[in-house]
């Protein structure tokens, strides 16, 4: 185990980029990990900390039983080809549809909205809470909604957005 800083034992083994070497195979929808040049995991998992306030953070890695291997502080420092495949085996997981346009946006009543999205896993109709609630930015251009079951739907690019769209959220933004 890790040492903390205070010189207690962590229950969380940090590793760090140059430690993890990752590989997708999407035949097989499965994950493979490399450990510090030796410890080899054929069917990995990888799982976000923080999902929608943070999604390229803390992200665990695990073997096959669920255990935890290891913690990754951020994919970003990890090669591109890690980076690709943690982030394949996290897409996997988690099946956040991706919204492509805005085909409707109304109130319903005071902070609910209802929500008419074209999506690449096809079209939803949503209902959220006020975009207070609802909306959290990953970055300046990049948004991660929640309806209210819970559910999750990302809008990779505000500005990748078709004109309509980008009038439609701005209107609610």
């Amino acid at each position: 185990m890790a040492e903390a800083p205070s010189g207690q034992k962590s229950a969380v083994r940090w590793l760090s980029p140059g430690e993890v070497r990752a590989r997708w195979e999407p035949q097989a929808a499965r994950l493979c990990l490399s450990i510090c040049g030796g410890e080899e995991i054929l069917d990995a998992r990888a799982a976000m900390a923080f999902p929608v306030t943070a999604p390229d953070t803390f992200v665990d890695l695990c073997d096959a039983k669920g255990e935890s291997v290891g913690m990754l502080r951020s994919l970003a420092e990890l090669d591109a080809e890690s980076r690709r495949a943690i982030r394949a085996a996290l897409e996997a997981r988690y099946l956040i549809p991706k919204v492509l346009r805005v085909l409707e946006l109304s109130e319903l009543g005071p902070f609910v909205l209802r929500w008419r999205l074209q999506t690449d896993r096809g079209e939803r109709t949503i209902h959220t809470e006020s975009p207070r609630e609802a909306v959290r930015y990953q970055t300046p251009d990049h948004l991660r909604l929640t309806d209210l079951a819970g559910n999750h739907y990302d809008f990779p690019s505000i500005a990748g957005l078709d004109p309509d769209s980008r009038k439609l959220l701005s209107s609610v933004l």
